[in-house]
């Protein structure tokens, strides 16, 4: 029952705060455990005040995913679904977010489990000779080693698939990936700024302010989008400097999602800014003209470019508007190719990549090893799922894997 109580520090007459007191009893707790949540105005103060108190009593901090690994440890949670509370917590797109509840509230272990029982049906197919031998004729032998190459070639199957989604989670996770790119003092920082709505570059009108990559995250529609501006490409490097600011930026062109070539309107298209624009058109791509507030897009321009300009004013805010709206449809576009059954982790990446090379290892040499040498590396896979599903792992290990990455107290 929910209690309305004003707190007093023990031995005071003056109350801390009113504030509702909620008991939570265990095991119906989300830790298993009987629990009280303060609920409490939201004033710093106040909340410095009441924590402080409850240490002098003899509370201390959690640590971080502490209220979820307790969850795990008194059986409430499994290791996948405490990994899911973290996805939830740390979603910031609709896509990611839906994912995660997907993770959360579905039966996210039944891919791991169905590769797991075809790596332990091809164990016992592998091993039922060995164990029985008086049992199994040759042709009986041979029809065991072929169930054992067809389980785990089953479970090989379902390996690949995971890791291909845990190649796309990370993809998820690392967002759509839109380079700002062109000649020094375009105009680029200041449009990065206007896409942002605060000042994130440090803006100048000295050719070369920015010199190395400067990246920050933003949501574009509903996906996760980093943004990076790159150092001017110019005609020709100045100094060595300028020369490995150059191919960071040609490496960020290269590398990413969706492109913007930023064209100055006052100067029309310079000559090395042609190569600018082919290595552009291997994305998706806008071309935006800056500085359309001193100089209107000249008909010639455009022309020579040879595809839609978008004329604009990061300063001013000139079509930045419709700039946002074209780069939507390109990330919605980009984000799209990805397909993700289920998240995948980075830490249930690294086993499934365990189990792979095991499995991969078995239906290479299954014809020419003996038996005992192919069940261990069938009993490799199976360890590496059982770590996977946290069945081989102690809460020191769940610890230092797992909940480092949480937050504080979660």
């Amino acid at each position: 029952m929910a209690n309305l109580r004003r707190i007093y520090r023990p031995g005071e007459s003056q109350p801390l705060d009113e504030a509702i007191v909620l008991p939570m009893r265990g095991p119906r707790s989300y830790t298993g455990e009987d629990t009280v949540e303060f609920q409490t105005h939201g004033s710093p103060a106040v909340l410095e005040e009441l924590l402080r108190t409850c240490y002098q009593l003899g509370a201390r901090p959690a640590e971080p995913g502490e209220f979820t690994f307790r969850a795990l440890m008194a059986g409430k949670l499994s290791l996948l679904q405490a990994e899911a509370v973290r996805d939830l917590v740390d979603a910031s797109s609709a896509e990611e977010l839906t994912l995660a509840r997907r993770s959360f509230f579905g039966d996210m272990e039944a891919p791991f489990r169905s590769a797991l029982e075809a790596i332990t049906n091809a164990a016992a197919s592998l091993e039922a000779p060995l164990d029985f031998p008086e049992q199994f004729s040759e042709e009986d032998e041979r029809k065991s080693l072929r169930d054992a190459r067809d389980s785990a070639q089953q479970a090989m199957d379902l390996v690949q698939s995971l890791l291909a989604d845990a190649e796309n989670t990370a993809r998820l996770y690392r967002g759509v990936t839109v380079v700002i790119t062109g000649s020094p003092n375009v105009g680029k920082s200041s449009l990065m700024n206007a896409l942002l709505k605060y000042p994130r570059v440090i803006v100048s009108d000295i050719p070369g302010t920015t010199r190395d990559v400067v990246t920050a995250e933003i949501l574009i529609g509903d996906r996760r989008v980093t943004l990076v501006d790159t150092a001017g490409i110019g005609a020709a490097p100045a100094d060595r400097l300028d020369a490995l600011a150059r191919d960071q930026a040609q490496r960020a062109v290269a590398d990413a999602d969706v492109a913007i070539v930023v064209l100055d309107a006052v100067t029309g298209l310079l000559p090395h800014e042609r190569l600018l624009l082919e290595s552009a058109r291997s994305h998706p791509h806008i071309v935006a003209v800056n500085k359309v507030d001193v100089e209107p897009v000249s008909p010639d321009l455009a022309a020579e470019v040879g595809e839609p300009v978008l004329g604009i004013s990061a300063t001013a805010g000139t079509e930045i508007e419709a700039l946002t709206a074209q780069l939507a449809g390109l990330i919605e576009a980009a984000a799209d190719a990805v397909t993700i059954r289920q998240l995948v982790t980075q830490r249930q990446a690294s086993e499934l990549s365990t189990a792979h090379q095991a499995l991969d290892s078995f239906l290479r040499q299954v014809a020419s090893e003996p038996a005992d040498t192919l069940a261990e590396l069938l009993g490799e896979a199976r360890e590496a799922l059982l770590r996977l599903l946290g069945e081989r792992l102690s809460p020191d290990e769940i610890l230092s894997t797992v909940f480092r990455t949480f937050c504080i107290g979660k």
